[in-house]
């Protein structure tokens, strides 16, 4: 009866193998999700109960195939080398920009017009009235305390 040259009974069973075709892939991709799914975790945990043992954050270097403990600690000792040479390197470019800052900035003030702006020529001059040095007080210093006393207390001693 199936092959009676109808195009009905034809077009029927291509859809029932399509999705019979169909719903077996769909079974079968899930059932592999699951089992990739327990397989990578196992896999994972098994790369972590191998790992060897970090007590530092120094790199770990697992010997594999044709490497020796040599070979690696020559690596390990140049890898150190070259982060001491880049340390160096970058504080010796930071000192050399700083000395050439320096020069220029010293170069360029011109010190006639800072004395003329701040007016003071000397170190001295500006330190002579510090109110906050260690040395003896001047008598204009306990005098001008004694003003600002009597005019917080709100007498007049000087009259």
């Amino acid at each position: 009866m199936r092959d009676n040259g109808s195009v009905n009974t034809g077009l029927g069973d291509k859809l029932s193998a399509f999705w019979g075709s169909s719903v077996r892939a769909t079974v079968r991709l899930i059932k592999n999700i699951i089992l990739r799914g327990i397989s990578l975790i196992r896999r994972r945990i098994h790369e972590i109960k191998n790992r060897p043992q970090r007590k530092d954050i120094s790199k770990v270097y697992v010997l594999v195939g044709y490497t020796t403990k040599k070979h690696v600690d020559d690596k390990f000792n140049a890898e150190r080398r070259m982060i001491i040479l880049r340390r160096g390197l970058l504080t010796l470019i930071f000192v050399l920009l700083l000395f050439i800052a320096v020069n220029r900035f010293i170069s360029a003030v011109n010190y006639g017009e800072l004395s003329q702006m701040f007016g003071f020529d000397s170190i001295t001059d500006f330190v002579k009235n510090d109110p906050f040095s260690s040395s003896d007080k001047s008598i204009t210093a306990t005098a001008d305390t004694q003003q600002l006393s009597s005019d917080i207390n709100g007498t007049d001693e000087s009259a």
